[in-house]
Formats: structure tokens, C-alpha cells, sequence
């Protein structure tokens, strides 16, 4: 189930963007690594009409209700991308349903790599949707980052590639083979990471944890400098609000292509301009609307007025 929030917004966005970059340098393939799956389809914890006090869905809902809408020339990549999948709180899709949407619906771009996942029941539904050259495994991403793993860069690697993961949130002590992220894995995701950038070909590696601590925000951010040193990558970084102060955190690495600093940055608060041009649009609906209401009650009391003068 997903969580409904702007932390899945905040996800899909940053992707759907990065997939678009990697586009303009090769539109024929992507190369995929998606560390943690999900269904392919999957509802809401909390539909978007509850009421989740102090929980941040903004965007996600603007992006959803643009999405309702007709299409935009201005608008925002991961908006059409919803659209084409259809989402909404009861069907909201996985990284590699947008994915397949934006860069292989229509079989132009050829997409390969790998796609793992613990839970039996979605692992199974990940089957029945994909087929090779895109391989699902039923296991954690610590299992399938090394070589000869489902999430490994193959040894001739020919196309642009994006590494994503979006572990619950991340840990500075401790360390388990679980849906977190933690110092400890230091070690195995550099060691991962360093084959596809050592390949030459463009990429960005993606990292999301969610509900961080303001404590522990720091800690992240330097975990992200870290990893992008070790495998001879540049970083940028960016904070959306999750709840109260505690905030949700994507990092980018990226390799053999020019990122700007602020690329997270604008591929998430571009749905403000649309919401705000959407609210400007209805703004100006209803008051061209009760002008033509005026008008015609105006026009009613002349034809009244008229009747009396008559009389």
C-alpha cells in the first residue's frame, strides 16, 4: 500500500525528470536499477479526500487533479506520466510502470535492468508484468547490487542508466537487512554504484528516505557526499516537508552528464506554476461567469423596468 503522500511525489518526479535528462542523450535505451519495487499498482493508505492532520500531499495533489485534466503543453512531465497510467489514490503506480510509460510505451526506447522486491505478493506481481531484458528478484537490493545481480551493471553496459531507491528513512547506527537505509551500507552501495559509473555511460543514481529527523538530516547529507566521492560522481540534493519538522530527502549522483544544482529542485515545484496557472484559469472563469450572470439580471430588470413604464 502506498503511503499517499508527498513523498511518493517527491520520488516519482525526481525520476520521471531524470529519465527525461538521460533521454536527451540516448532516446533509444534506459538501463534500469529499482532497488525497491512495489506493485506495479497500488491504493492509498489514506485516500486523498481523508483528512491526514499536518501530513504534506500538496503536490501530490495538484499533481493528480492536473492529471484529471486535460493535457497542458506547460505541463509538468511527471503530470502526463500519471495521466497515462491512469493514477489515483486507489491506483497509483510504481517507478517502473512510469518508467515503462514515459520512456517505453511506445516501444521507441528499449528498457533493460533489474527490479527487486521482498514482499511475496507484490514480487509476483512484479513478475506477471515485466519479462527480460527486465529482471525481477524476489530479495533485497543488498543481495542484488553485487555482480551477477538483478540490480548489478552488466559487464557491457551500452546504455544510459538510472539507479533509484527509496529505503523508509535512514539510520546512522545500527544495521539490518530491512526497508532502511544505514551507514553501515556504505561499503555495498559504492561498491555497487562504482561499476555503472566506471562504464562511461551517462547515468544519476537516485537515493529517497523519508521522515527524517532534523537530527539526522546532517548525518544523510553527508552519507550522499560520501558516496558520490568514493565512485567519482557529482551530487545535488534537495528537502520537501514531510510532517512537522521532520522532512523527506533526495540526493542525486550523477555521472558522464551535466546536472544543474538545482535539477531536483525544479522537477518538483514546477506543478506550483501549473497549480497556479490552473487557479488563475478558474479565477478567471467564475468571474467572466458571474459577469455574464450581472448582465443578465441587469437585463431582466430593464425588461422589467420597461414592462412598468409601458403599463
Amino acid at each position: 500500500m502506498a503511503k499517499g503522500n508527498d513523498g511518493n511525489y517527491l520520488q516519482h518526479s525526481v525520476e520521471i525528470a531524470a529519465a527525461d535528462r538521460l533521454a536527451a542523450e540516448n532516446p533509444d535505451a534506459l538501463h534500469i536499477a529499482l532497488a525497491h519495487g512495489m506493485a506495479p499498482f497500488e491504493r492509498f493508505e489514506h485516500g486523498l479526500t481523508e483528512k491526514v492532520p499536518g501530513l504534506a500531499r500538496r503536490y501530490l495533489k495538484a499533481a493528480l487533479r492536473q492529471a484529471g485534466q486535460a493535457p497542458r503543453p506547460d505541463e509538468p512531465p511527471i503530470v502526463t506520466a500519471y495521466r497515462n497510467t491512469r493514477a489515483s489514490d486507489v491506483h497509483y503506480p510504481n517507478s517502473a510502470e512510469l518508467l515503462r510509460e514515459r520512456r517505453g510505451g511506445d516501444g521507441a526506447c528499449a528498457l533493460s535492468g533489474g527490479i527487486t522486491e521482498t514482499c511475496p505478493v507484490k514480487y509476483e506481481k512484479l513478475v506477471r508484468a515485466w519479462k527480460p531484458p527486465v529482471s525481477v528478484a524476489g530479495a533485497s537490493w543488498r543481495s542484488q547490487i553485487r555482480r551477477g545481480g538483478a540490480l548489478a551493471c552488466p559487464g557491457n553496459l551500452q546504455a544510459p542508466w538510472l539507479f533509484t531507491m527509496d529505503p523508509m528513512t535512514y539510520h546512522v547506527r545500527g544495521s539490518c537487512d530491512d526497508d532502511n537505509l544505514y551507514a553501515a551500507n556504505m561499503p555495498l552501495l559504492s561498491e555497487g554504484l562504482a561499476p555503472f559509473v566506471e562504464s562511461g555511460q551517462p547515468g544519476i543514481a537516485l537515493l529517497f528516505v523519508y521522515n527524517v529527523k532534523p537530527a539526522r538530516r546532517c548525518a544523510f547529507w553527508q552519507f550522499t557526499e560520501e558516496l558520490a566521492q568514493r565512485t567519482g560522481s557529482g551530487v545535488c540534493t534537495y528537502s520537501l516537508t514531510h510532517q512537522g519538522d521532520n522532512k523527506n530527502l533526495a540526493a542525486m549522483l550523477y555521472s558522464a552528464i551535466d546536472v544543474p544544482a538545482d535539477f531536483i529542485r525544479d522537477a518538483v515545484e514546477e506543478i506550483e506554476d501549473v497549480a497556479l496557472a490552473a487557479a488563475m484559469q478558474a479565477s478567471e472563469r467564475e468571474f467572466t461567469a458571474r459577469g455574464k450572470i450581472m448582465d443578465i439580471l441587469e437585463n431582466d430588470r430593464g425588461d422589467v423596468f420597461s414592462e412598468k413604464l409601458r403599463a
